[in-house]
């Protein structure tokens, strides 16, 4: 259960989101000419086990080959969004984990501390603060990576089924955002309102929460059974937090329409519908879930900001289970959105890919996405295009790490 509970925050974008990308229905444009940065480069972990030691690769941030190795380590490697700080998190059989802190741009070590066990490791923008959740699911802590010092924590094991997001923390590690599903579960029979809550981990309590109104989401019965195992449904529409924590936006699961709420005041700012976004296909299902059954099926989107919050990339995949109880995946399609102007900029149908990792600066997208189970592709797209500009081809998974250089 703890090993499933940390691999879940590693491989979500990785083995959930795993298929081959399908032929486009319509040719991409052709990628601008890039021009890597002297200030952050791209590495990968390969071979990653959390308790064994790992090398860290540099690859040239352009043509994705081999530049050189750059660093050794040992169990989980977090990155902060700046690439500033790397956190690596030893799990051991006893249920304790040590971490130690490395600043990437000189490889100098840190603050060196343990903790209970660890999962979900997130770390704020300038890597400051670090985030975790306890092995069931319910206790989250906050620690200043600077000296070890716990700095908040919350515990929400009365909060309503189903954990379909897990959490989102601001630039100061004070206040952290979920989002729930009211009326959801195993007894439902349709999607619900989905709330957005705040909470302060410094006091360890909710200080406001609203309802995302016109959205839906959750997980119910579908009314197919499998044997003797029902076969559930959800939806899952894309949410994320900005870099500078003042914006929430939501992306429907119909991909029709973007909701942003203010976070200061947790009002809704607007609800609009996505210029040039194509009416609801014939892809569109609800999307079933983690440990709640069997066999589950559906779509599902997840939504990235861009560094300097004015875009959001948002990708819809679509799972699916045949009567034999063969489960099956396959990317929908990839949108970037102007969020000023509620604008798709550029949509790829039919492409799969994992999570998304912006450079620190805006000027790439870096992804992957899995050929078959044995052999994963790494993919440079153009962030403003979603043009594939490099391609790299594994055997095997890697971690992709975006690292502050020294110049």
């Amino acid at each position: 259960m703890r090993k499933l509970i940390v691999l879940t925050g590693l491989v979500i974008g990785m083995v959930a989101c795993g298929q081959a990308i399908s032929p486009a229905a319509t040719p991409t444009p052709r990628p601008a000419p890039f021009h890597p940065p002297t200030s952050w480069g791209l590495f990968v972990v390969g071979g990653q086990s959390y308790e064994l030691p790992w090398q860290l690769m540099r690859l040239d941030a352009g043509s994705l080959k081999d530049l050189q190795p750059a660093h050794r380590g040992q169990g989980l490697a977090v990155v902060s969004a700046d690439g500033s700080t790397i956190v690596e998190i030893d799990y051991h059989g006893d249920g304790s984990a040590s971490v130690r802190v490395v600043d990437a741009r000189t490889g100098t070590a840190g603050a060196s501390f343990s903790l209970a066990f660890a999962a979900m490791p997130t770390l704020t923008t300038d890597g400051s603060k670090l985030l975790v959740i306890d092995s069931e699911g319910h206790s989250w802590r906050v620690f200043d990576t600077r000296d070890g010092r716990q700095t908040g924590s919350l515990d929400t094991s009365s909060d309503p089924c189903c954990g379909l997001y897990g959490a989102w923390m601001d630039p100061s590690g004070r206040l952290l955002y979920r989002v729930i599903t009211p009326g959801s579960g195993m007894n439902a029979h349709g999607p619900v309102t989905p709330e957005l809550v705040r909470y302060d981990m410094q006091a360890g309590r909710e200080t406001a929460r609203i309802k995302l109104a016109g959205v839906q989401a959750g997980v119910w019965q579908s009314g197919r059974t499998i044997g003797s195992e029902p076969v559930l449904a959800t939806l899952t529409p894309g949410m994320a937090l900005s870099p500078d924590g003042s914006q929430f936006a939501v992306v429907y699961s119909d991909g029709s329409r973007l909701m942003t709420v203010e976070t200061a005041s947790m009002k809704i700012v607007a609800s609009r519908r996505l210029v040039a976004a194509p009416a609801p296909k014939s892809w569109f299902s609800p999307r079933t879930v983690d440990a709640y059954a069997k066999y589950a099926e559906g779509v599902s989107w997840d939504l990235t900001y861009s560094p300097d919050g004015r875009r959001l990339v948002a990708a819809a995949r679509q799972d699916s289970v045949d009567d034999k109880g063969n489960f099956s995946s396959h990317g929908v399609r990839v949108r970037v959105i102007d969020i000023d102007r509620a604008a798709i900029v550029a949509d790829v149908p039919d492409l799969a890919i994992g999570h998304v990792f912006y450079a620190p600066d805006g000027s790439a997208i870096y992804t992957e996405t899995f050929v078959d189970q044995a052999h994963m592709s790494l993919l440079r797209l153009d962030p403003t295009t979603l043009a594939v500009a490099a391609r790299r081809e594994f055997t095997g998974g890697r971690q992709i790490l975006l690292l502050a250089l020294t110049g």
